[in-house]
C-alpha cells in the first residue's frame, strides 16, 4: 500500500496519457471508512466509544479517516488524546469544515494536537470547487489534492449529495461531475456508503459490469451512534460486511488518500459510477 502522502510532501502526480484496461487488467474496488465530526457539542463522539470502534475496525484490516470540524478541534478537551491515538491506529485526519476558509486552520489545529493532516478535502458545496486552493494560516501552508464528498445544497437534503462511486479529475463546479485530466484534484466518489449497495456494487463489478482499473466506496459511521449513517448497521454488520466483501479477490482496503494513489499508479482512467 502507498505511503500517505502529507500536505509538505511530494504531490500526487496524475498522468496525462491513461492507461487502458484490458481482459488482462483486474478491476480493483478500494474501500475506505470515514466519520465527520461536526462543531456542534451534541454532535461530538464519546472519545472512549469512539476509540474503541476505531479498535475494533482497524484490528479487522478496514482504513478509516476522520474529518473534524474547527468547533471540536478548538473545543473538545480529549482532542489531541483522540487524533494521537487514533494515528497510532493508522487512521488518517482529514480536513473537514463548513467554511472553505477555515481548511488551513484546521490543518494547522490538528498538527498542534499532535496529528499529520492529509491532503484530503472531505466534504464541500460543489458550488465551492473553483476557490479550492492552498491556504495558509499562522504560517502554516496546507495543500489540497484530493476531494471527497460532494454536494449541491446545504444541510445533505434529499438528492443534494454526489452519490457516485468511482474517481476522477473536474474541471469545475460546472463541470463537476465530468473527468477532465487538465483539472487538479482527484476526486474519490464514496458511494452511498450502505452496507448492501457497496456489495452490489462487489458483485457488478465481479459479474464484469465495471471494468475500470481502480473504482472507489466509502463506508461513512454517525461520530454519535457508531453505525452506518442513515442506517442501524453495527459494528457486528460491519464485520460481516468485511468479511464477505474479502470474498472477492478484486476488493482492497484503502483510506481515502490511499485510494486517490493507488488510482494514479494504475494509470488515472476515470470511473465515475451513479449510485442512487
Amino acid at each position: 500500500m502507498p505511503a500517505p502522502v502529507s500536505p509538505t510532501s511530494a504531490p500526487i502526480e496524475t498522468t496525462t496519457a491513461a492507461a487502458q484496461p484490458t481482459e488482462t487488467n483486474l478491476t480493483m474496488l478500494y474501500i475506505s471508512g470515514t466519520t465527520h465530526i461536526e462543531s456542534k457539542p451534541q454532535t461530538w463522539p464519546n472519545v472512549d466509544a469512539f476509540l474503541a470502534f476505531l479498535r475494533q475496525v482497524t484490528a479487522l484490516g478496514m482504513k478509516w479517516s476522520v474529518g473534524a470540524d474547527i468547533g471540536w478541534l478548538e473545543g473538545e478537551p480529549r482532542a489531541a488524546e483522540l487524533i494521537q491515538a487514533s494515528e497510532a491506529l493508522g487512521v488518517q485526519w482529514d480536513v473537514h469544515t463548513h467554511s472553505p476558509q477555515d481548511r488551513a486552520k484546521a490543518a494547522y489545529l490538528i498538527t498542534q494536537l499532535g496529528g499529520h493532516p492529509n491532503s484530503v478535502v472531505s466534504g464541500m458545496l460543489v458550488s465551492e470547487f473553483n476557490s479550492i486552493a492552498p491556504q495558509t494560516y499562522q504560517g502554516f501552508t496546507w495543500t489540497p489534492q484530493v476531494l471527497w464528498g460532494g454536494t449541491n445544497c446545504p444541510g445533505h437534503r434529499p438528492g443534494c449529495d454526489d452519490l457516485a462511486a468511482g474517481l476522477w479529475i473536474p474541471l469545475s463546479a460546472e463541470q463537476y461531475t465530468t473527468h477532465n485530466p487538465n483539472g487538479q484534484y482527484i476526486r474519490v466518489g464514496g458511494g452511498t456508503h450502505q452496507l448492501e449497495d457497496g456489495l452490489a456494487l462487489a458483485q457488478a463489478i465481479a459479474n464484469g459490469q465495471h471494468t475500470y482499473p481502480v473504482i472507489s466506496f466509502t463506508l461513512m459511521v454517525s461520530p454519535t451512534t457508531l453505525t452506518i449513517v442513515e442506517s442501524s448497521d453495527g459494528m457486528a454488520e460491519i464485520t460481516t460486511f468485511f468479511n464477505e466483501m474479502n470474498g472477492y479477490n478484486f476488493v482492497r482496503w484503502a483510506n481515502i488518500e490511499e485510494t486517490a494513489q493507488a488510482w494514479v499508479e494504475a494509470g488515472s482512467v476515470p470511473s465515475r459510477i451513479e449510485m442512487e
